[in-house]
């Protein structure tokens, strides 16, 4: 990984970046939502990893495709935002404070789990993170202090496109492998041990 100015957002995909396997946004049984499964499929160092750039005041983003209303044909389904809340609540404890949302009376969506299937290289996630920091997308330097950690190279290109720090320069594909690999996290981790 070769990451020139230390990121003060770290934005993480969901699925297959935090998680070893694709949940596609949906938990239709309680097994797939069980502490003993979800702790089987988050990767290894990730709940490390959080804690250590909370303490750094890093702000942490979780943006994914998984979205509310893929769980419309399952009864009692877990989806979108409450999928990735039970996640990090089985992680951190249900008292946890790093990963949140709650919706308006508009409806609206606020905090930082950022769950919509928008399918536009996550332009739509970008958008509400930029917004919600008050960053300027035309600051080049503000827009660098993003890290996206994301496997799908698309989402990748998208925001190397917008200025944002990606794990390899100019290459989306080995930063999506990357983001993909099960080590990750302790990767991560160790970046941010002092030398």
């Amino acid at each position: 990984m070769s990451i020139d100015v230390p990121p003060r957002i770290y934005v993480f995909d969901f699925d297959q970046t935090i998680t070893h396997i694709h949940t596609g946004g949906c938990a239709a049984t309680p097994e797939e939502i069980s502490e003993e499964y979800i702790h089987s499929n988050l990767k290894d160092g990730f709940v490390e990893l959080i804690n250590s750039l909370a303490q750094k005041n890093i702000r942490i983003y979780i943006a994914t495709y998984g979205d509310d209303r893929f769980g419309r044909d399952f009864d009692g389904a877990t989806v979108g935002h409450a999928l990735v809340k039970r996640y990090m609540d089985v992680a951190f404890g249900a008292d946890q404070t790093h990963f949140y949302f709650e919706q308006d009376n508009a409806g609206e969506m606020h905090g930082n789990i950022i769950a919509r299937c928008s399918l536009d290289g996550k332009h739509y996630h970008l958008t509400r993170i930029l917004a919600r920091e008050g960053i300027d997308d035309s600051d080049p330097l503000a827009m660098h202090s993003i890290l996206l950690l994301d496997d799908d190279a698309q989402n990748v290109h998208y925001f190397a496109q917008r200025g944002c720090a990606t794990m390899v320069p100019d290459s989306p594909y080995d930063s999506a492998h990357q983001a993909a690999d099960p080590g990750l996290m302790n990767a991560l981790l160790d970046g941010l041990k002092p030398a």
